[in-house]
């Protein structure tokens, strides 16, 4: 078989000019079948570009603040993350999704900030109907062992007055615990608590460590003299990190459409995506509806002419005469 002829015979039969496109493309578009599948793969794609951009409850927003323990089943491994109900509602159980934690705190010029300090693809969530129990947890308070003039801290209310005379601790750790900062910490009072495995919640207070001993550093290295450097050290001082914060939890789920429509947690985006469908249905009904003539031959009652209404005109006879 000749298929070489038979493509260059295709590829010579296709349009020339943009105009001959522009008029098959036309033409195509004229069957409702053509119109209804090309309707149909742009409500698809546009599903998934909501659910890629569209930030909600849960698919942009920030949960928190949460503390983060280790899981204690042995039924939950490393990709697996605990959550109770009150987080996350019940049928999100087993779905899996990419999931970030950010600590967030307070610079020192009092404007709140937060930093990725951990991400993982492809977390199983497992919903927990009942609250997890209090253990060993990690919750963004652990202070890093940096210089205290290099941090800032959250304000609090001593108890006793400071001695103006003390010096001040040069570690941060020290400070804190000289005018015990933490005790006066109540922001995360009855935080919710989420299990995970050792791994991650190790490299989650890995991640705050090394975002803070980062932030010293670029400091460090802005000790200059001349004026880019200077500038750069007063920008970063001004904006230095709180060694005291909070985590919090960024899902970001599935783009499929059918997710999407049934299973995804945040009620906006389900609703804007089924609006899309039935937008979309309204306008296939209507490229579907009858318009212009009647189809199949039908003819109206009133268009008919009977015969009895419009009788024939009689027939003369022609005489010729010779």
């Amino acid at each position: 078989m000749d298929f070489g002829g038979s493509s260059a015979a295709a590829l010579s039969g296709l349009p020339k000019t943009s105009n001959a496109w522009v008029e098959l493309v036309f033409a195509v578009l004229q069957n409702p079948w053509t119109r209804s599948l090309a309707l149909i793969v742009i409500v698809y794609f546009t599903i998934r570009v909501i659910a890629s951009i569209y930030s909600g409850d849960k698919q942009g927003a920030e949960i928190g603040p949460i503390a983060i323990r280790k899981h204690s089943s042995a039924r939950l491994n490393e990709q697996t993350l605990c959550l109770h109900r009150e987080m996350m509602e019940m049928n999100m159980d087993g779905v899996t999704a990419n999931v970030k934690v950010l600590y967030v705190y307070t610079d020192a010029n009092g404007r709140r900030r937060s930093q990725v300090v951990h991400g993982e693809r492809n977390i199983r969530l497992s919903i927990s109907p009942q609250k997890l129990r209090r253990a060993e947890k990690i919750d963004g308070q652990e202070i890093t062992d940096v210089p205290t003039a290099d941090v800032c801290f959250p304000p609090f209310e001593s108890e006793k007055p400071i001695d103006p005379i003390l010096p001040m601790k040069e570690r941060a750790r020290d400070y804190a615990e000289q005018h015990e900062i933490l005790k006066h910490w109540h922001d995360d009072d009855g935080i919710p608590l989420i299990s995970t495995g050792i791994e991650f919640k190790e490299q989650v207070a890995s991640g705050k460590d090394l975002f803070i001993l980062e932030r010293v550093a670029q400091m460090e290295a802005a000790k200059g003299k001349n004026i880019y450097q200077r500038w750069k050290f007063r920008r970063l001082r001004k904006n230095r990190p709180n060694v005291v914060g909070s985590y919090y939890l960024k899902f970001e789920f599935s783009h499929d459409p059918m997710f999407v429509l049934t299973r995804h947690p945040d009620k906006d985006l389900k609703m804007t995506a089924w609006l899309t469908i039935l937008t979309s249905m309204f306008a296939l009904i209507m490229d579907w509806w009858p318009q212009g003539s009647a189809p199949f031959g039908f003819v109206p009652p009133s268009e008919i002419v009977r015969v009895v209404d419009h009788p024939a005109p009689p027939r003369t006879a022609r005489v010729v005469i010779p």
